[in-house]
């Protein structure tokens, strides 16, 4: 097996626990990334080289999500807050005001609306016109026992599917309101991501990996691995798929044969905690426990070396899914 190459990333001092890519490019895309250490980073996605720290939050951030053409971010966390970011200017637009930690938060496309969701089971879904100068939403959704997870948009922004701590995947339609199917996993979703040609979903659980298809809300794909699974992404062309590790590993699969292509683990392995493929490819950012984000180079020209970049600021028993 061959060399992995990655470039190192440091910045963040604690658990990196989300990674957003923006999907639309010409010459150049961009990585924003969440920390526990109070801050929302935004850099550039092929060399790692740091734009701006956004650091308005007060405690941990939780989530971030990059609008496709990387002009808006959006970030939340404990602090009970989503903050609406211009992205490359590090300007605060916008804040939104929520009774708890908020685990979660997604852009639509054009960045015009917002989903949110909260840890604690109290708490609503919500979904917000971020154009609108109401911070009041335009709708919540009740449902889940138990805190969210996550939550993505999906199938032209009509419907929405979230992840909870109860074990469940749901959509729910955004005109109505209404919930319109479910799944039951073994384990919470560990991470759960709209692929970018939007007909599939990459979920990971503590036993493996999901693929769904979120228009008919088949499975398409149910792949079981022999370690604790803690995050899974689909590169944009669909040939393979990355799934982490709570030992610091990250393996590569092709996806039609399942045949395990490479892993990358760091001199000093820590949990992988989040992974994203980036828009054309190359590249799979992979976040870790301690703080590092490491860019996964899929398609090394080069000698096998690892970068260092120092910001200038700064298993489970498997069971079966019903």
């Amino acid at each position: 097996m061959r060399h992995e190459i990655g470039v190192l990333c440091l910045g963040h001092s604690d658990s990196v626990v989300e990674l957003s890519f923006n999907r639309d490019y010409d010459t150049a895309y961009f990585l924003a990334s969440a920390g526990l250490d109070g801050v929302a980073a935004l850099r550039h996605g092929e060399t790692g080289d740091c734009i701006t720290n956004l650091t308005k939050h007060t405690d941990s951030v939780w989530s971030v999500s990059l609008s496709h053409d990387a002009k808006i971010l959006a970030s939340g966390g404990a602090d009970c807050k989503v903050r609406v970011w211009d992205a490359l200017l590090g300007k605060q637009l916008k804040k939104l005001r929520h009774t708890k930690t908020v685990a979660c938060v997604d852009l639509n496309p054009n960045a015009t609306r917002l989903l949110t969701g909260c840890v604690d089971q109290e708490s609503p879904l919500a979904l917000f016109d971020i154009e609108q100068s109401v911070k009041a939403p335009l709708m919540e959704f009740h449902g889940h026992n138990r805190g969210v997870r996550d939550v993505i948009f999906c199938s032209e922004e009509h419907c929405f599917l979230s992840s909870s701590y109860d074990r469940t995947v749901r959509m729910w339609d955004c005109r109505s309101g209404s919930r319109t199917n479910s799944i039951f996993l073994p384990h919470h979703v560990k991470s759960m991501e709209l692929h970018h040609s939007g007909d599939i979903v990459t979920i990971a659980y503590a036993g493996g990996v999901i693929f769904l298809n979120p228009k008919s809300f088949e499975v398409l794909k149910h792949r079981k691995l022999p370690y604790k699974v803690t995050a899974a992404s689909l590169s944009p062309n669909k040939d393979i798929y990355v799934c982490g590790n709570n030992m610091g590993y990250s393996f590569k699969y092709d996806y039609d044969t399942d045949v395990n292509r490479g892993l990358y683990a760091s001199k000093n392995p820590s949990a992988v905690l989040a992974l994203s493929f980036s828009p054309d490819g190359e590249v799979c950012a992979i976040g870790s426990q301690d703080g590092s984000i490491i860019l996964w180079q899929m398609k090394p020209k080069q000698t096998p070396v690892v970068r260092h970049l120092e910001d200038e600021d700064a298993g489970e028993q498997n069971e079966s899914i019903s």
